[in-house]
């Protein structure tokens, strides 16, 4: 074997490398017929050979059970090994998991934090639908134990709707129940002449919101909102039904003859989105999309080890680093434009919120995000290859989770550990995604600025890894010189 010391890699050799390796440099020392003429009619003697080698290098002249003797060793670090790592291996994966299982545990535990407005629009003095859903709404809340329906209708009281529209939009409540107006008007005017109802529009109160918000949360919204629609309506029957009793002015039989409906269902709530996810790629975009935004940045690393290793023993540590940094960045710059094209073939439209430039600020955003995300990676990936290469793995896996969890699913039904979402790199390009597709509330100087600290960090910290793992390195290699002179 050589004496040259090569110099330092940028990958630590795996230990199933390395033992084949040493198996190799063991087969050329060995003689090529196994043991010498002298001992070659004598019984084989595990004991003798490995006076001269190391039982994991040397080749046996025969071959043997895995119950033999020799290899009683070999079973009991085979066996270490595996319980070792099956160990660390399940403490991992419960410990990460544990993450995205956790986010959406008993949701609708959490349905409490929601607030949704009532602006009643039929304000007249005989009106009845207003009142009545505002009680069936604090009966119902109260029963489910669950979202709170605020009367707001004193700050609307021009009677602008697009001014409730515009506050769902900007977040300040989660969905408002708005009773149009003259809503008790058209409803009395058809049980007066329950003959000519058949035009009669039974959806008298919309709920207004804005699904690209929180898709998932709504997905959990809905059932309550439906219950409280369906509690609604049984409520407006029985109040209807009392009143067309004892009131002459209406003919029960009548109705129930000519309209039941009304007074079976004589108003309904109208679902009315204003922030659809219409487009079902965008729906790719910010699920699928944002996982795959951080296993790309991550490949960057991957494709790129070979050429840093070409490089690293002979720069400056400095330039070094200046030539990795902005390399990296030069990758994720492109790999975010490509990402960002791949949405544009197939017909997203940017231009909601910013018009035509609305593609340059996604792609932007993307770049970011790719670029908080993969410095971290690598920075992490360095210190792992260096200290247990297997570790790389669960490190993307606790990535996904860490930033999927709290950007797939609203925080707000999710426990306060969650919050933490806040501060992570997905979260704020979904939400910087949701304004550019769906023109939602723009939190943009945020979410940017939350971006750009990651990248500041990981750029930071990219000296400290890079020594690391150097050191890392050196310490194996100074190990490994030792095990071969002695």
């Amino acid at each position: 074997m050589s004496d040259a010391n090569p110099a330092v890699p940028l990958a630590s050799e795996h230990p199933a490398n390395s033992f084949g390796r040493q198996f190799q440099e063991c087969i050329v020392d060995v003689p090529e017929h196994g043991l010498s003429e002298q001992s070659s009619t004598s019984v084989f003697n595990p004991d003798e050979v490995t006076k001269n080698y190391d039982i994991e290098r040397v080749q046996p002249s025969r071959r043997l059970g895995f119950c033999s003797q020799y290899f009683e060793q070999m079973r009991w670090n085979a066996l270490k090994t595996f319980g070792i790592s099956i160990l660390v291996m399940g403490a991992l994966l419960i410990g990460i998991h544990s993450i995205f299982w956790g986010s959406l545990f008993q949701r609708q535990k959490y349905l409490n934090r929601v607030n949704f407005f009532l602006v009643n629009f039929d304000s007249n003095a005989d009106s009845i639908i207003g009142s009545t859903f505002l009680s069936s709404a604090s009966r119902y809340a109260i029963a489910a134990g669950s979202a709170t329906v605020q009367d707001e209708t004193s700050v609307y009281a021009n009677g602008n709707i697009d001014a409730v529209y515009n506050d769902v939009v900007e977040q300040k409540n989660w969905g408002a129940f708005v009773v149009l107006p003259n809503a008790t008007a058209k409803l009395i005017a058809a049980l007066k002449e329950p003959s000519g109802a058949a035009g009669y529009d039974s959806d008298l109160v919309q709920f207004v919101y804005a699904q690209a918000r929180e898709p998932s949360a709504y997905d959990s919204l809905m059932p309550w909102i439906s219950g409280l629609s369906a509690s609604f309506t049984a409520e407006l029957s029985n109040e209807l039904l009392r009143l067309t009793m004892n009131n002459s002015d209406y003919s029960a039989s009548n109705i129930i003859n000519q309209a039941p409906y009304l007074l079976s269902t004589p108003a309904t709530v109208l679902l009315t989105n204003i922030r659809p996810m219409d487009n079902p790629v965008t729906g790719a975009i910010m699920q699928l999309g944002l996982v795959h935004l951080i296993i790309i940045s991550f490949f960057q690393f991957d494709f790129f080890q070979q050429v840093h290793k070409s490089f690293f023993p002979y720069l400056k540590r400095r330039h070094f680093l200046v030539y990795r940094t902005l390399l990296s960045f030069a990758a994720y710059f492109f790999l975010s434009l490509f990402f960002s094209l791949l949405s544009l073939a197939f017909q997203v439209d940017f231009t909601r919120a910013y018009g035509r430039g609305g593609f340059v600020v996604f792609w932007m955003i993307m770049f970011l995000g790719m670029t908080a995300v993969g410095g971290a990676s690598e920075n992490m990936a360095l210190i792992c290859v260096a200290t247990y290469p297997p570790l790389v793995g669960f490190w993307l896996i606790f990535m996904v989770i860490s930033n999927g969890s709290p950007a797939f699913y609203s925080i707000e039904l999710e426990p306060a550990f969650f919050k933490y979402g806040y501060a992570f790199p997905i979260h704020n390009v979904a939400n910087a995604f949701k304004t550019v597709l769906f023109n939602t509330k723009s939190n943009i100087g945020l979410n940017v600025g939350v971006l750009l600290v990651w990248i500041a960090v990981n750029t930071a910290f990219a000296p400290v890894s890079i020594w690391i793992f150097e050191r890392a390195n050196k310490w194996k290699e100074s190990k490994k010189i030792k095990g071969e002179k002695n």
